[in-house]
């Protein structure tokens, strides 16, 4: 992810300071940059100061803001950390920081469901020009086989290709291992191969690890250093990936981008991920240009 271009929505309390951390650490991983936007209201001192806002500033309208910012540039250099401030829609000043190449990273929504899609974090997902990130501890109570790993989606689709991407370029970085998890209702238990030591827990092949092994291997090629597992769960999509990323240093899925009315009647996996997954979780839209980058 060199000199990628990290834009991440900041507010007030523990979960704003949170997500900063969240992508102050994944650009000192990559080698990115950090945008942080910070949307206030329009008679706010921040609002009306014009130009780059000096710490001082910032300081008297927004200490804990103040603080946040000056770590991050302790950390990565004051050079990486850009201070945007704006008024107006937190989710449309995100989506029109960030380019093609960016990375958005912001807070989970603060409902779960279809009480949740009119959150800031759903608006992103559906008009982000680039993968985003949603931010979310991840809970100790629950330790799936991947915990700690990053978890991606695999079902053969554009979208899922360009979530392996993202995935093993997040796993280098981070040199983390990568399982790629197929859902299907076709399979009757959850199953996985770990590459590292050759030990299964499978004694056929289904058409479900065929499928892993056509979408994941040339990933594999381009990312040697990345230990990797394939793995098939049992069910339904959504609460199949659930289980799998119990403990994930991060969850990522790809988005079809389907329409309101489908996503109404189908629901979408992205967004239930987002709302249920219990680890932070990146959503790729559908990029044809990259389906054959590999192949």
């Amino acid at each position: 992810m060199n000199e990628q271009t990290i834009v991440v929505g900041v507010g007030g309390g523990d979960n704003g300071r949170q997500t900063l951390a969240w992508a102050v650490a994944d650009a000192a991983a990559a080698g990115g940059r950090v945008r942080v936007c910070h949307v206030c209201a329009a008679d706010s001192l921040l609002a009306s100061y014009g130009g780059p806002i000096p710490l001082s500033v910032l300081e008297l309208a927004d200490p804990p803001l103040a603080r946040a910012v000056a770590a991050a540039r302790d950390r990565l250099g004051g050079q990486r950390v850009r201070l945007h401030v704006a008024t107006g829609n937190v989710g449309e000043v995100l989506v029109r920081e960030a380019g093609w190449g960016d990375l958005i990273v912001l807070g989970a929504p603060q409902h779960s469901g279809w009480a949740s899609r009119a959150s800031t974090t759903h608006h992103v997902i559906e008009r982000a020009p680039c993968p985003t990130v949603v931010v979310r501890s991840v809970t100790d109570r629950v330790r799936g086989p991947f915990a700690g790993q990053v978890v991606v989606g695999v079902d053969g689709s554009a979208p899922a290709r360009a979530a392996l991407e993202l995935g093993f370029r997040f796993a280098t970085a981070h040199r983390r291992p990568l399982a790629g998890v197929h859902v299907s209702v076709a399979e009757r238990e959850d199953i996985w191969f770990d590459e590292t030591t050759l030990e299964t827990h499978v004694v056929e092949v289904s058409e479900g690890l065929v499928l892993l092994a056509d979408e994941v291997e040339p990933w594999q090629h381009k990312y040697p250093s990345v230990p990797v597992r394939r793995a098939l769960y049992s069910g339904r999509t959504l609460p199949g990936l659930l289980r799998a990323a119990a403990g994930a240093r991060l969850l990522v899925v790809g988005d079809r981008g389907r329409g309101p009315t489908a996503r109404f009647v189908l629901g979408s996996v992205a967004h239930g991920a987002v709302d249920y997954a219990p680890c932070p979780v990146a959503v790729v839209r559908d990029d044809r240009a990259r389906e054959d980058s590999v192949r």
